[in-house]
């Protein structure tokens, strides 16, 4: 063992732009060379613009972007890290610039699938918007890393078992959803050493289910078909999606509406038939959600490897995706660029803890408030407040942060008395 294979690891993403033809490993040498020239120690969760290597020839003309991600097996989780003391993993990627395309069936003309082509410009960012305690996307990144390790490895799947497969499930507005697609976005990066694209199929379940009786199965075999063609591309990492399982994967002695009880037994064992055919492939990762975990078939559940409770968010979350969409209008200009800029939510414990101290950051204390009043509400539910505040209580175009602040609150008092009249207990 090295003394470099016990320094920790620092993810290091690179964008290349759009026009650019730079090769991948030769941009990974200029970026580590500008790096530890220039910066003896870096803060995490950052990203250099073009302004940042304006005076580096190469970056500048073919790089968009340089974002300093987390660190891995550093004892120290400090946010200041030295490049001295670390280890530099270079992830260079490319954009793709084209939407998902949908897939319909020739037979009943419906969507069956969405095909995107990884990274995609569409789910840039998604990833850095969702936030979670807890770790809880470094713990699926991890998840995928062991996955692969083993099997390239060669671990015999009999003795030790690994089916790839990964069930995210919690109450609905949660980012389940969100999370796949920017986990999958996320393995097209940080795997573009390996292979030279990803894919991500969505899969509208409830599209499987035919209108003619014993159809299901076959629709759901027909569809697994075309994705076992495309596994046959090993440049390709391909991400299976399958949105509220629940419905393909109901259980067996429940009897689904307007189907034959017979009909949903067929679903469910193509589906199982074949995950157990995809674990034989190293390129592919199927991510299921569910709202509804008591509905699934137990056999399913036993071939799931991570079963992953994606939580309302906490206290902290909900402070930083109010404050993520306070910072984006501030950059937009329809709140003013304040004296003091918001607190980051990595931070925030230290100032609202009894020894802590607000002076000068009291926009920082208020929006703490005011995420403190949104208990129970959905990430999804959180991201519409500030737009909502803005329609109905800011009289201008542009606003101080305090105002806005303070009209956030007003918007958060007036979804609780809309919820109370249509009643919500809790979110949607």
């Amino acid at each position: 063992m090295t003394a470099d294979s016990l320094k920790p690891l620092l993810h290091i993403e690179v964008c290349l732009a759009p026009h650019s033809t730079a090769r991948y490993d030769f941009t990974r040498r200029h970026v580590q060379d500008f790096l530890l020239t220039t910066y003896p120690s870096v803060v995490v969760h950052t990203t250099l613009s073009k302004d940042d290597f304006q005076d580096v020839d190469f970056l500048r003309i073919n790089v968009e972007w340089i974002r300093v991600c987390e660190v891995h097996g550093a004892q120290d989780q400090t946010e200041v890290q030295a490049l001295s003391s670390i280890i530099l993993s270079i992830h260079v990627f490319q954009l793709n610039e084209e939407e998902g395309v949908d897939e319909i069936s020739e037979e009943e003309n419906v969507v069956t699938s969405n095909h995107w082509i990884l990274p995609a410009k569409g789910l840039h960012g998604l990833w850095e918007s969702l936030i979670y305690d807890n770790n809880i996307q470094l713990n699926l990144l991890d998840y995928v890393y062991t996955s692969m390790l083993f099997g390239d490895n060669g671990v015999d799947p009999h003795i030790i078992s690994v089916n790839r497969v990964a069930l995210l499930h919690g109450p609905p507005g949660t980012g389940k959803t969100s999370l796949c697609r920017a986990l999958a976005q996320k393995l097209a990066i940080r795997l573009a050493d390996r292979y030279s694209h990803g894919k991500l199929i969505e899969i509208n379940s409830h599209s499987l289910f035919s209108k003619f009786f014993s159809e299901s199965g076959k629709l759901v075999m027909k569809m697994f078909q075309q994705i076992h063609e495309m596994l046959e591309d090993d440049d390709a990492f391909v991400c299976v999606l399958i949105d509220e399982v629940e419905s393909l994967s109901a259980a067996r002695k429940a009897a689904l509406s307007g189907m034959e009880p017979s009909d949903a037994i067929r679903v469910v064992n193509a589906l199982l038939t074949q995950l157990d055919q995809l674990r034989k492939r190293k390129n592919v990762l199927i991510l299921t959600t569910s709202n509804i975990t008591e509905a699934i078939d137990v056999a399913f559940i036993d071939r799931v490897d991570i079963k992953q409770f994606i939580p309302p968010p906490s206290h902290r979350a909900r402070y930083a995706i109010l404050s993520s969409c306070l910072t984006e209008l501030i950059q937009k200009r329809i709140i003013e660029q304040p004296e003091t800029p918001l607190v980051d939510y990595r931070e925030i414990d230290l100032y609202t803890c009894p020894t802590g101290g607000m002076q000068g950051r009291e926009e920082s204390l208020q929006l703490w408030k005011v995420a403190g009043d949104c208990e129970g509400f959905s990430g999804r539910t959180l991201r519409k407040l500030p737009f909502l505040a803005h329609a109905f209580f800011v009289s201008s175009n542009t606003s101080t942060l305090r105002a806005y602040t303070q009209a956030l609150s007003m918007a958060v008092q007036a979804e609780k008395s809309n919820r109370a009249m249509v009643g919500l207990g809790g979110d949607m």
